[in-house]
C-alpha cells in the first residue's frame, strides 16, 4: 500500500468531538500556523533588569521628540518609567511629613532589622511604599540603611514597620529631627474578589461565621495611559485622579496630580479611563461631572502692585483658607485691570497673589471683592464622557477641562448601560464600550465637537483591556463571545468557543488582556482559567487565516513590536522581548530553559474505521532551520492508536492526570537528519503528535508520511 501523506486543516478546534474534528489539530500548547502548518513560537528574552513591585496591569510604549524610547508600565503597586533595561519608579505621591511629625520616629529591636515608625496618622495601609530622608542611625541601623523605599507592614493609624538590611545591636529610638517621609499613593489590589464576605456588614449581625447581606466587590486596580509630546498621563482607574510626569524634570522626578499644574481647572476628580482622541483632545470615559460652587471670599483689605509689575497681591483681613492653584473671580475693583477670573499663588495666611492681563497704572482705589471657585465637586458618573480644551493657536490643553464658549472642552452622556467598562481609538473614530453597548464618539469639529452614537446594544466585553485594533478591524472578547468591528458588529465564529469560556475565572475578568501580533497575523488575549487568578492561558485568532489555537502561558500586559523591535510582554516582575530567540529567557542571568510546546491532531479513521490498519514507519518531515545552531535540535513524535473514538488521545490529561482508557501511544525521537522511524501500531482511528522540549529548538512541520497497510477487521 502506498504510503499515506497526514494532511490536517490549520488551527485547533476543540468545540466538536475528537472524531468529529476529523482531518484538524485537536491540542496544543505554544504553537502558531504558517502557511497551514504547525510551528513552535518564538522564545522570549528579559528586557529590563530591575524587577517591578505588584502585577503590571499596564505598558504604554511611546517615543519623545528627540527619538527617545520610553514605556510606561503601571503595576497594582507602582508606576514607573522603562528607559532601556532600568525601571524608574514615578509613583505619585500621597502625602508628605517632615518635623515635627517624624522627629525620632524610629524605634529598633535588638538583634533584627525590623524598625517601627510612629508617624501620627500616617495614612498608610498594609503594602504601600513610604521613601525616608534625612534620617540618622539608631539602635545600629545606619543611616543609608533608613534613607530608602520601603514596603510598609501595617500596625495602626499612628505606627508601622518596615524592614531594613540592618541588624540592630540595641533597642533604641531616635533618627533625628531632620526626618522627611514621602508616602507613594496608596497600592490597588492584586486580584478581584466578589460575593458575600465574612465581616463585611455590621458586628453582631448574624450567627457567627455567617456571610455578609452587603456583596463584596473589590477590583484589581487598572491604570491607563497615553503621552503628552513627550510627558506621560495616567489615571487609576476605579473612581481615581489623573496623573502627568514631566520628562524635561527628569527621571528622578515623580507624577503629579494633572490638578497641580500651572493653569489646570477643572480637571475632574475621579476618572475611570483616559486616552487622547485623534482630534488631540485628552478624553476622560466614566468621569466627575462637571461642577463649579462658588464662595464668598474673606473682606479685603488692599490689592497692590509693583508698579510696571501684572503682579497683585491680595490682602485680606482674616485668613482666607484658599490654597495654591485655587481659582478666584475678582469683581468690583478700580482699575478694571484687578477684574476677572484667576488661578492664584498663596503668599501667606492673609495674602495670595495672581498675574493679570495687563499691568495697571496704580494700586486699587476700590478693592472690591472675590469669590472662591470650587471645581472639585462633581459627582461621579460611570456613563459621562467629558474631554480637555484644544486651543487652534496652541494645540491641546490636557488641563483645562472648564467648558466655555471661547473653547472646545466639553462632555456627553451615554444612554444606553449601566457604567463605561473602556474606549479605543480607531481610525475614524473613538469606540466606546458599556458592559452591553458599544458607541462610536466622532469628532465634529464644529461647536458641538463631538458626537455620539449607538452602534449596537446586543454585545458585550469582558474586561477594559480586552479589546485590540489591527489594521482598522477592532477585535474584543466579550462574555460568552468574541467579535469584531469593521463598520458593523460581527461576532467572530470561534472553534475553541466553549473551551475558553467554560474554562475562565470571571471573577478576574478585568485582567483579560489583548495584544496584536501583525508579525504573525495574530490577535492573543491573556486569561485565567477557572481555578487560577492571575493569567495564566491565552487564545489566538489568525485573521489572515480564520484560524484559533491556544496554549498556557503568565503574561499581563502585552504591546505589539513597532517603536519597539520586538512585541513586549510582563509578568513576575519583569519585561520580557518576546519572538527573540527560541528559548524561555531567565531574569539576572540565569540560563535559558527550554520551552515545552506540542501540536496534536483529532483520530482519523483508517479505512473508514472498518478495518484495522498496521502502521510500521513513518517518515516525518520536520524544519529546524531557525534552530539554535550551537545546539541539537530534535522532536518527540507519537502515533496514537485506539479501536474506538471513545479512547483517549493522550497518556495524560492536560490536568496532568493519568488516562487508562483503551489507547496505544508508539514514540519516536526526530531530528534534522532522521530519515524515518519504525514503529508498530494496530487501529481503527490514528492521532499524530510532535512536541519537543530542548533547548535551541526551533520547528515547523512539513506532510509527515505514515506506511500502513490493512490489518483485517478483529481486533
Amino acid at each position: 500500500m502506498p504510503l499515506t501523506k497526514l494532511k490536517f486543516l490549520p488551527g485547533i478546534n476543540r468545540d466538536r468531538s475528537n472524531l468529529a474534528s476529523m482531518g484538524g489539530w485537536y491540542d496544543g500548547d505554544k504553537i502558531r500556523f504558517r502557511e497551514g502548518y504547525p510551528e513552535k513560537i518564538g522564545g522570549w528574552t528579559v528586557a529590563t533588569l530591575d524587577q517591578y513591585a505588584g502585577e503590571a496591569v499596564k505598558l504604554f510604549v511611546y517615543s519623545t521628540f528627540s527619538g527617545v524610547e520610553l514605556a510606561g508600565l503601571a503595576t497594582s503597586q507602582k508606576i514607573y518609567i522603562r528607559a532601556g533595561t532600568t525601571l524608574h519608579d514615578i509613583t505619585p505621591l500621597r502625602a508628605t511629613f517632615t518635623s515635627t511629625a517624624t522627629d525620632n520616629c524610629f524605634t529598633t529591636v535588638l538583634d533584627s532589622g525590623v524598625v517601627t515608625v510612629a508617624i501620627t496618622g500616617h495614612g498608610a495601609t498594609d503594602g504601600d511604599f513610604v521613601t525616608f530622608s534625612g534620617a540618622t542611625a539608631v539602635g545600629g541601623i545606619t543611616a543609608d540603611q533608613l534613607n530608602q523605599n520601603f514596603e510598609i507592614t501595617y500596625i495602626d493609624a499612628n505606627s508601622f514597620s518596615i524592614s531594613t538590611a540592618g541588624t540592630a545591636t540595641s533597642a533604641a529610638t531616635g533618627g533625628g529631627t531632620g526626618i522627611t517621609a514621602a508616602f507613594e499613593i496608596n497600592i490597588g489590589p492584586d486580584v478581584a474578589a466578589q460575593g458575600y464576605g465574612w465581616g463585611t456588614d455590621t458586628w453582631s449581625r448574624g450567627t457567627w461565621g455567617s456571610g455578609s447581606t452587603v456583596p463584596v466587590d473589590i477590583q484589581i486596580r487598572l491604570s491607563f495611559m497615553d503621552n503628552f509630546n513627550d510627558d506621560l498621563i495616567f489615571n487609576l482607574s476605579d473612581e481615581g485622579p489623573i496623573y502627568y510626569w514631566d520628562y524635561s524634570a527628569g527621571f528622578n522626578t515623580r507624577a503629579v496630580l494633572l490638578s497641580s499644574l500651572s493653569g489646570a481647572i477643572a480637571v475632574p476628580a475621579k476618572t475611570e479611563q483616559i486616552f487622547f482622541a485623534p482630534s488631540g483632545h485628552l478624553l476622560a470615559l466614566g468621569c466627575s461631572e462637571y461642577s463649579e460652587v462658588r464662595t464668598a471670599g474673606e473682606t479685603i483689605n488692599s490689592i497692590t502692585r509693583v508698579p510696571g509689575n501684572r503682579v497683585a497681591t491680595v490682602t485680606t483681613a482674616v485668613g482666607h483658607g484658599l490654597e495654591t492653584g485655587d481659582y478666584v473671580t475678582m469683581s468690583g475693583q478700580q482699575p478694571k485691570d484687578y477684574l476677572g477670573d484667576y488661578q492664584i499663588t498663596v503668599t501667606g495666611a492673609t495674602t495670595f497673589t495672581y498675574t493679570m492681563l495687563s499691568a495697571p497704572a496704580s494700586d486699587a482705589t476700590t478693592v472690591g471683592t472675590y469669590v472662591y471657585n470650587d471645581y472639585s465637586q462633581g459627582i461621579y458618573d460611570p456613563l459621562l464622557v467629558r474631554w480637555a480644551d484644544v486651543n487652534a493657536d496652541i494645540g491641546p490643553k490636557p488641563e483645562y477641562w472648564k467648558p466655555e464658549i471661547a473653547n472646545s472642552a466639553g462632555f456627553l452622556r451615554i444612554q444606553e448601560g449601566s457604567k463605561i467598562v473602556t474606549g479605543l481609538n480607531t481610525r475614524q473614530e473613538t469606540l466606546v464600550w458599556t458592559e452591553s453597548t458599544l458607541n462610536t464618539l466622532q469628532f465634529l469639529g464644529t461647536a458641538e465637537v463631538f458626537k455620539l452614537q449607538l452602534l449596537s446594544n446586543s454585545t458585550s466585553i469582558m474586561g477594559p483591556n480586552a479589546v485590540v485594533e489591527v489594521n482598522n478591524i477592532t477585535y474584543w472578547m466579550g462574555t460568552d463571545n468574541f467579535f469584531q468591528y469593521d463598520g458593523r458588529v460581527n461576532v467572530l465564529k470561534c472553534s475553541l468557543l466553549r473551551y475558553v469560556f467554560e474554562d475562565i475565572n470571571r471573577v478576574q475578568s478585568r485582567l483579560v488582556y489583548a495584544g496584536s501580533n501583525k508579525e504573525f497575523n495574530e490577535v492573543i488575549w491573556f486569561y485565567c482559567s477557572a481555578e487560577n487568578s492571575a493569567n495564566n492561558r491565552y487564545v489566538i485568532y489568525n485573521y489572515r487565516d480564520k484560524i484559533w489555537y491556544y496554549g498556557q502561558l503568565s503574561r499581563t500586559v502585552w504591546v505589539d513590536a513597532g517603536l519597539n523591535e520586538f512585541p513586549l510582554a510582563a509578568n513576575g516582575g519583569y519585561i520580557y522581548n518576546q519572538e527573540r530567540g527560541v528559548d524561555d529567557g531567565q531574569p539576572l542571568g540565569a540560563e535559558s530553559l527550554p520551552i515545552t510546546a506540542y501540536i496534536e491532531s483529532a483520530f482519523v479513521d483508517i479505512d473508514e474505521g472498518e478495518n484495522f490498519m498496521l502502521t510500521k514507519r513513518a517518515i516525518p518531515d520536520v524544519d529546524f532551520t531557525a534552530s539554535d545552531p550551537s545546539c541539537t535540535p530534535e522532536v518527540d513524535m507519537a502515533i496514537a492508536v485506539t479501536k474506538f473514538p471513545g479512547a483517549a488521545t493522550s497518556v495524560s490529561s492536560v490536568d496532568g492526570v493519568s488516562l487508562t482508557r483503551n489507547v496505544v501511544t508508539t514514540t519516536g525521537v526526530i531530528s534534522q537528519y532522521t530519515n524515518q522511524v519504525f514503529l508498530r501500531a494496530r487501529g481503527r482511528q490514528v492521532s499524530f503528535k510532535i512536541a519537543s522540549s530542548t533547548l535551541g529548538t526551533q520547528w515547523q512541520l512539513g506532510d509527515t508520511r505514515l506506511d500502513v497497510k490493512p490489518d483485517g477487521r478483529r481486533g
